[in-house]
């Protein structure tokens, strides 16, 4: 080993020090507000086109030293804005839906700034509500649908002035309002009292007011996974797990796919992949939320996990009897509805600081891990579809209708049988079509009919709930029942008395709240029990306010507690 005498020690001592301060030196950082030697021209601002124009539209910035700028925004108080293009004298940007007047500012990363001389006027778009809620909950919030509901500055709620101050990231779609700290009556009406511009439809009708124990206005789902752009996000890393869509032979679950896992000799508990969501789920807007999803494991043992990160804590949920009607096995003979409510109680702490899981919070991602779990049989499947966040739990009651066993039920005189229009199914591979040529007004046609009796006592929130695609053209129907020999019938909600669709729509309609009529019989009820026993439920083809073409493609006809979505 080499050694250093005490007189090289002092002279390499000396050195180091010299050459560490001269580092400290040469790479200590200025701030952007101290002088450079690089002069970076200061941004100007000659021009702005248009000084007035609609939100959402484009914006012009014209002037010169623009190479370096890397935010722009507009008025007073400052609304950052996209830049959509860029070049040393020319920048083109997107006028924010939230924009207030005021000059525009350009900023480099160097803090410099140019400042137009002109201001901006923004103009913006008229409220139009297209969807109040019929019924809402005491103390819980409700959602008003309808077109650039961002606009919103005041909901008057019974009232209630309720202040709004719309962000970047609020919804044109709808508007959640809360009823928190209000009394309300049994029924109230909401006004939009204040926007931005113009306000269609702004008054409700009346609105009936529950406790929270009794009912809630479920909320839209969240969709996590639905297969159907195509692209497969499992994972299967060595267990030699296949997946793809519709490769079991199983029937469709909803739309065109749905995503199989397979694994032969599968182990106890062996990991054999997983499929991940990183978006970030906002539950702020619902009232009980539900992790909901389909599953058909074809009698073989199928099973998987989800994982739920919120806040940096890792959320797990089983599939149990405490939960469920399932013992660490989804294992079933066709398609059936798994849904678990979101909250402490039903998930398990796998990793972090957390101590109780909030379901009005956000989600920040989701994660599911396939297992064979308690399964006996050495051959894996499972067959997932529909994963979503509900609203309320999917709970079907009676299955009147899916048409999947080929049986067409129509009686009647208009056109009728399984799949007569081409279109493409919604649910499984069937549905039943009923149409006419030349329809006139109010002619009953025909009907399918649900025998009896049908007890609802147990049922806490009846619903029936059905999918609809009338083709492009105009349908209708009514729904009739007899209870305690009074004949009660009802129309399908629709102020026209048609409906019209392109496509698939879901209707859940609450019985409590359809308008039921009395068409006849001997008793003396006043009001149909929705919670007592019917003794039949049918579906007529009434066809309304139809004249001329008349048609209804419809599909998987159920009576759910709570609605189906």
């Amino acid at each position: 080993m080499k050694y250093y005498s005490n007189k090289s020690a002092y002279k390499l001592a000396f050195v180091c020090s010299i050459g560490w301060m001269l580092f400290l030196s040469c790479t200590k950082v200025k701030d952007f507000s101290s002088g450079y030697d690089i002069k970076w021209p200061v941004p100007k601002i000659t021009a702005i086109t248009p000084v007035k124009d609609t939100i959402g539209k484009t914006m012009t910035i014209t002037g010169e030293s623009f190479d370096k700028v890397t935010k722009v925004s507009i008025g007073v108080p400052e609304t950052q804005a996209e830049i959509i293009t860029a070049s040393a004298n020319s920048i083109q940007v997107k006028i924010p839906r939230t924009v207030s007047a005021g000059p525009v500012t350009v900023y480099t990363n160097y803090k410099q700034t140019g400042v137009s001389a002109e201001s901006f006027t923004p103009i913006f778009l008229d409220v139009n509500i297209t969807g109040w809620p019929t019924r809402i909950t005491r103390g819980q919030a409700f959602v008003i649908k309808g077109t650039n509901m961002d606009m919103v500055l005041e909901v008057d709620v019974n009232g209630n002035k309720i202040a709004v101050s719309p962000t970047a990231s609020s919804s044109p779609d709808q508007l959640s309002v809360t009823t928190l700290g209000f009394v309300l009556p049994d029924q109230i009406t909401v006004k939009i009292t204040k926007a931005k511009a113009g306000i269609l439809n702004g008054t409700s009708s009346i609105i009936k007011v529950e406790n929270p124990s009794n009912f809630f206005i479920a909320v839209d789902p969240v969709i996590i996974f639905d297969f159907e752009t195509g692209a497969n996000p499992f994972v299967a890393g060595n267990s030699g797990a296949i997946s793809g869509f519709n490769t079991s032979g199983a029937a469709k679950a909803r739309d065109a796919r749905y995503l199989s896992v397979q694994k032969t000799g599968a182990v106890a508990w062996q990991g054999l992949g997983d499929i991940n969501y990183s978006t970030p789920v906002s539950l702020s807007t619902f009232h009980k939320p539900y992790f909901t999803f389909l599953v058909n494991t074809r009698g073989k043992d199928g099973y998987m996990q989800a994982e739920f990160i919120q806040n940096g804590t890792h959320w797990g949920m089983h599939f149990k009897a405490a939960n469920s009607s399932f013992d660490y096995n989804l294992n079933t003979t066709g398609w059936t509805w798994v849904s678990v409510e979101l909250k402490t109680d039903n998930l398990e702490k796998w990793s972090g600081s957390g101590t109780s899981f909030d379901p009005l919070g956000t989600i920040d991602a989701i994660a599911l891990g396939f297992k064979r779990g308690n399964g006996t049989s050495s051959d894996y499947e499972i067959n997932i579809d529909q994963l979503m966040i509900t609203d309320g739990p999917q709970k079907p009651v009676v299955k009147a209708f899916d048409f999947e066993d080929g049986v067409n039920p129509y009686s009647g005189t208009a056109t009728n049988g399984i799949n007569q229009s081409g279109i493409a199914t919604k649910s499984g591979d069937k549905y039943l079509t009923v149409g006419l040529t030349n329809a006139a007004n109010w002619k009953w046609t025909g009907d399918i009919s649900k025998a009896g009796p049908i007890d609802l006592s147990a049922v806490a929130n009846p619903y029936v709930n059905f999918w609809i695609n009338t083709n492009g053209k105009k349908g209708f129907f009514q729904l009739e029942t007899n209870q305690s020999s009074v004949k009660w019938g009802g129309d399908l909600n629709s102020s026209d008395y048609f409906v019209q669709t392109t496509g698939w729509k879901l209707y859940s309609l609450r019985l409590a709240d359809i308008d039921w009529s009395k068409w006849g019989g001997s008793g003396t009820a006043t009001s149909l029990d929705v919670k007592g026993i019917l003794d039949y439920f049918k579906i007529g083809f009434s066809t309304g306010n139809v004249a001329g073409g008349y048609e209804v493609n419809i599909d998987d006809v159920y009576i759910s507690d709570g609605p189906m979505f």
